[in-house]
């Protein structure tokens, strides 16, 4: 039985790793690289099975289209108009910006990455056990089934919402946060740190970002990210004024801690699964750890060793993508 062929548009990070995952799953993959040798790249890494450039495509039953977030809308109008019988997706960060794209358009965004960029960077489990958000702007049933049997087969988690859902959902839980660690990190940085914490680390961690690709965001979700910007604002302030007054801020904090910590008992939407671990400073104690871990099986994602450990309650931080490790690892290391 002949392949089911499937075009990327734009080898990077996303386009990349998503290449990868679909060959391992049995689909034969056509890249468009933008850089010859992005595409060399590409062909020597399992990435692709083929190169091509924007007329090699007629042979693919869907197109996904991975290029930098300002071009994407762009790029799915082109690909719809050329090839009209087949899917044309994309996975973009906002998706309020193919609304009224005539053509087969699956709008799609793998809640998947890292702080890297470009197709060197790509990972052949990147999109493992991610959400993988689809919107259906055209009513097409057809489309949206083979687009949810395709993130299924990468390994990623179909969601099915509207683009006004998505947009809404992304401004509070992704697009907001970037705002406020760049915002954090030029209000708290002079210049001259010597010592840094962990929590501070932790929570500016993003804000290594690509800042022309928020640029782009800030632009495509501008309703959004105000709204939500203007609620933590009112939110800062009035825990401003109820410090400087010297009232008790505990059931503020008691609160938000309890929000936060029923993340993982709900995490919807939430792929990222991370332990601290207290561990001696001696030779063996790190590989110990992991023997104890691995022998059961349990995969770990990233491994960071904490110099300082203000905040954590640990010096080894362990992060899973998969659930059950994560309670498996929580459970052999308490």
């Amino acid at each position: 039985m002949e392949k089911e062929r499937i075009g990327i548009v734009g080898l990077g990070l996303i386009g990349g790793s998503l290449g990868m995952a679909l060959r391992r799953a049995g689909y034969f993959v056509k890249g468009l690289a933008h850089r010859a040798e992005d595409g060399e790249y590409a062909l020597s890494a399992g990435i692709a099975d083929e190169t091509t450039d924007e007329n090699g495509f007629a042979d693919c039953r869907a197109i996904i289209v991975c290029t930098p977030l300002g071009t994407v809308r762009e790029q799915t109008e082109k690909y719809a108009a050329l090839y009209p019988d087949a899917i044309i997706s994309d996975v973009g960060s906002v998706k309020g910006m193919l609304r009224g794209v005539k053509g087969r358009i699956i709008g799609g965004h793998p809640m998947a990455g890292t702080e890297k960029s470009g197709v060197r960077a790509a990972k052949e489990r990147l999109l493992e056990n991610a959400y993988y958000i689809l919107t259906d702007y055209n009513g097409d049933g057809d489309a949206l089934a083979f687009m949810r049997r395709l993130v299924s087969d990468s390994g990623a988690i179909p969601v099915v919402m509207s683009a006004e859902e998505h947009d809404r959902l992304v401004g509070k839980i992704s697009h907001l946060v970037h705002m406020a660690a760049y915002s954090l990190v030029d209000a708290a940085m002079t210049g001259s740190e010597e010592i840094v914490g962990t929590g501070f680390i932790d929570t500016t961690r993003i804000a290594s970002s690509s800042p022309g690709f928020w640029n782009t965001v800030a632009h495509l979700n501008r309703d959004n990210i105000v709204s939500d910007m203007d609620d933590y604002i009112r939110t800062l302030s009035a825990l401003r004024d109820d410090i400087a007054d010297g009232k008790d801020i505990t059931p503020f904090l008691a609160r938000a801690k309890a929000k936060r910590d029923g993340l993982l008992g709900r995490k919807k939407y939430m792929s990222e699964y991370i332990l601290y671990a207290d561990v001696p400073d001696c030779v063996g104690s790190i590989a110990g750890v992991l023997g104890r871990l691995t022998k059961e099986g349990i995969s770990i994602e990233n491994l960071t060793v904490v110099h300082s450990r203000e905040g954590s309650g640990g010096a080894l931080r362990l992060e899973f993508k998969d659930e059950s490790d994560y309670n498996k690892a929580k459970e052999i290391l308490s």
